[in-house]
């Protein structure tokens, strides 16, 4: 940590430019220093490699004990405090201010517009009761908090695909309601942000999003928050993903896809991986299930396939069916501390889409009507056939 009372109480922050490595070992032989949460005793630490900073002498069982940060968390922090202070929007920056309210000290707490917000630089994996905690602490206190990931802990497969942890999901953040969710990342070698945005998971782990690599001094905290990034390829990368997914079928199988495989067999003779192109469609809501897109898309169709061309399908009804399997934990539902969006509107969604695709109409706001048949193909390469025309279908509808 950057910031210890001395024994007068008077707040102490080294990550000051004022301090020279002479002034902090003369501060060092003057004066203990006491952890502003837990009041034990501090060391300050002056190194060659590492900034000044303070740690606990000992264990302490300290809510607020960093002497765990790395030198990439520290300088991570460190830059973030620099960048903020130059920040012609950013007022009353602080580095690691103690709340007493709430016995919590945020890595930065800054003044923007007409919010205060509390930044937490997250480099290792921490309880997800604790984050929403701290989270809901924030909150109490009329403060936005604002999660930025390590990016050394971003796990990159593709041109514009991630694999996110469950941990990292919950550090996901979101601007809209019922738009796709952000994630915002630092890199302390590299000095800069790395953005995720319109975050579209493929399944439980891997995601699709819009990402851009952007230098911490070519951007303000403002232009940060409101960033919007071009994902002109990102549906063309999904599909292409779908296609390996076609090609390359695995063996192991998570309950979840064998319930599916199971019924699929039975119904209609084909495997999981001959599911019809409209189970693969990305949607902006897709981050409300956990379960793998393809497999709870592909329940649908199969519920959708029970009626005849020109039969009414009320909306209800295909919720009550879904609540079904998820009970029979064939779907599993992502749980979300920072929206309280329920799993309906992704099914909402899912049957708009079906509708600009000419597969339904909407007759009412509750009703739809099957308008045309769902294919269920055998032949794998007139499969992949209708997964071209899906994909200019869906970029010129879903952009």
């Amino acid at each position: 940590m950057f910031v210890a009372q001395n024994e007068k109480g008077v707040l102490i922050n080294v990550a000051e430019r004022k301090w020279t490595k002479d002034l902090l070992r003369s501060l060092r032989e003057q004066s203990a220093f006491f952890c502003p949460v837990c009041t034990s005793e501090v060391e300050l630490r002056i190194g060659n490699i590492v900034s000044a900073h303070f740690a606990h002498k000992k264990i302490s069982g300290c809510t607020e004990q960093h002497d765990t940060e790395s030198r990439y968390h520290l300088q991570g922090k460190l830059d973030l405090y620099d960048w903020l202070k130059q920040n012609k929007g950013a007022r009353n920056v602080k580095l690691e201010p103690y709340l007493p309210k709430i016995k919590q000290r945020p890595d930065l707490l800054v003044e923007t517009g007409n919010e205060m917000v509390a930044i937490e630089f997250q480099c290792s994996t921490i309880d997800s009761k604790i984050l929403v905690k701290r989270t809901e602490n924030y909150q109490s206190l009329q403060m936005k908090p604002l999660w930025l990931l390590g990016a050394k802990r971003l796990t990159r497969v593709g041109i514009t695909s991630f694999s996110i942890t469950p941990f990292q999901w919950q550090l996901t953040n979101f601007t809209d309601h019922g738009k796709p969710p952000k994630l915002y990342c630092y890199c302390s070698e590299t000095k800069a942000f790395i953005i995720l945005d319109s975050i579209i998971p493929f399944s439980p782990r891997l995601i699709f999003a819009a990402h851009q690599k952007i230098p911490i001094n070519s951007i303000t905290f403002e232009e940060l928050k409101n960033l919007k990034i071009d994902r002109k390829t990102l549906y063309d990368n999904w599909f292409a993903h779908v296609k390996r997914f076609r090609l390359q079928s695995k063996s192991f199988q998570s309950k979840e896809s064998s319930l599916l495989n199971l019924t699929l067999y039975k119904e209609k003779q084909i495997p999981i991986f001959y599911l019809p192109s409209h189970a693969f469609l990305p949607l902006q809501t897709a981050f409300l299930i956990e379960t793998t897109s393809y497999i709870w898309q592909g329940w649908i169709l199969l519920f959708l396939d029970r009626y005849s061309i020109g039969k009414e399908i009320r909306f209800q009804d295909i919720c009550y069916f879904f609540k079904n399997r998820v009970k029979e934990k064939a779907i599993k539902i992502r749980s979300l501390y920072q929206t309280n969006i329920h799993y309906s509107y992704v099914i909402r969604e899912y049957l708009n889409k079906l509708c600009s695709l000419s597969i339904l109409k909407m007759t009412s706001e509750r009703k739809y009507m099957k308008i045309s048949h769902i294919r269920w193909e055998t032949n794998l390469e007139q499969i992949i056939h209708y997964d071209k025309q899906l994909v200019e279908q869906v970029n010129k509808i879903f952009r």
